[in-house]
């Protein structure tokens, strides 16, 4: 990513996608000041519902009304919230549609939260350094629906204000600093739950080049960093159903991985007779039994007659941090530079450009 980029991206505020999966037709907005179409409305809290084509606010129709000022309010049926910037809403597809307008460090101690809580502060501090990365690079992700940022683990998980004092402080003691890779490129890092063992390049497992090595993540003695009561997983299902959920007819081998990586991730499979790639797999298996079915792509694959069974290791993509091998590394006294230097042995880190 070029210096002039980096400057322009640092600066910009994220527009965040918040609460989609709530579907809200109204919900309670508090705020010190309110617009509807650019004209102020009276009063620190407004009700805003669905109207036929417009926003419904204080009595008034709006193509957009934006709530600003302290921490934002959003309250509806069991939801309460709170956001730091402003909250931009308009109607999509009969439903309200909430964007936060946040800078990237007041954005940052709710995802640090999210992401890392209960980890001591050295795996919050290297949390913040690869979700800064990633904000800070992924602003055209959801670019064609109008905003950079949604609030799912398909970016990072983001619930507002009200965070503990330990996510804001390692945000604070992080500020600015992002991963270049050999001090000077600034490109995407990620991160996921555990790698069962063994890290993968983003080029393997996304075909993009971003921050993170393939490395082990094996202790000399006592095993995978990431250990412990859910690294290991399995999942068994009727051959019938399987093939229902890949669109496919049962006959022949139920599934066989083509490819595997360096940390052991099958790429590509064969489903009885018909390649998918690893994301469209573990797309179409986890719309059908659950996304928690198949945790990652580190598996092996045994089958009878009827059965498909998969023993796996690790949740999540594989690619980057390390998060429950990072919480090990804090446990044992490793810095947050150390930390990264872990898993992302070829980056440095440093003040964005």
């Amino acid at each position: 990513m070029t210096l002039l980029l980096s400057l322009v991206l640092a600066a910009a505020p994220l527009e965040v996608r918040v609460l989609e999966k709530a579907v809200p037709t109204q919900a309670l907005l508090t705020a010190e000041k309110f617009t509807c179409d650019g004209k102020e409305l009276p009063g620190t809290a407004i009700q805003v519902e669905v109207g036929p084509r417009e926003v419904k606010a204080a009595g008034k129709l709006c193509v957009e009304v934006i709530a600003e000022g302290g921490d934002v309010g959003i309250a509806f049926s069991d939801v309460k919230r709170k956001y730091p910037g402003s909250i931009h809403v308009t109607l999509e597809g009969g439903l309200l549609r909430f964007i936060n307008i946040v800078d990237v460090e007041a954005y940052l101690p709710s995802v640090v939260n999210a992401e890392a809580n209960g980890s001591k502060p050295a795996a919050l501090e290297a949390q913040a350094i690869v979700s800064r990365t990633f904000a800070v690079t992924a602003q055209r992700r959801h670019e064609r629906a109008g905003f950079h940022l949604c609030d799912l683990a398909h970016c990072q998980l983001y619930r507002g204000g009200d965070v503990p004092a330990e996510s804001v402080a390692a945000v604070k003691k992080t500020a600015g600093q992002v991963l270049l890779i050999g001090g000077i490129v600034l490109k995407p890092a990620y991160f996921h739950s555990s790698c069962g063992g063994h890290t993968s390049r983003a080029v393997d497992v996304f075909g993009e080049d971003a921050a993170g090595s393939a490395v082990s993540d094996v202790e000399k003695v006592g095993g995978p960093r990431c250990g412990g009561e859910d690294f290991a997983w399995s999942f068994e299902a009727e051959k019938v159903d399987f093939a229902r959920a890949l669109n496919v007819q049962p006959n022949g081998r139920a599934l066989e991985p083509l490819n595997r990586d360096a940390g052991g991730r099958v790429l590509e499979v064969r489903v009885f007779g018909k390649r998918f790639s690893s994301g469209e797999f573990l797309s179409r298996v986890g719309r059908t039994f659950g996304w928690q079915a198949v945790r990652s792509m580190k598996f092996q694959v045994s089958e009878t007659d009827t059965l498909i069974h998969l023993e796996g290791t690790g949740l999540g993509h594989g690619v980057g941090l390390c998060q429950l091998g990072a919480r090990s590394l804090a446990e044992k006294g490793v810095d947050a530079k150390g930390i990264i230097q872990r898993y992302f042995p070829e980056s440095q880190i440093k003040p964005l450009p």
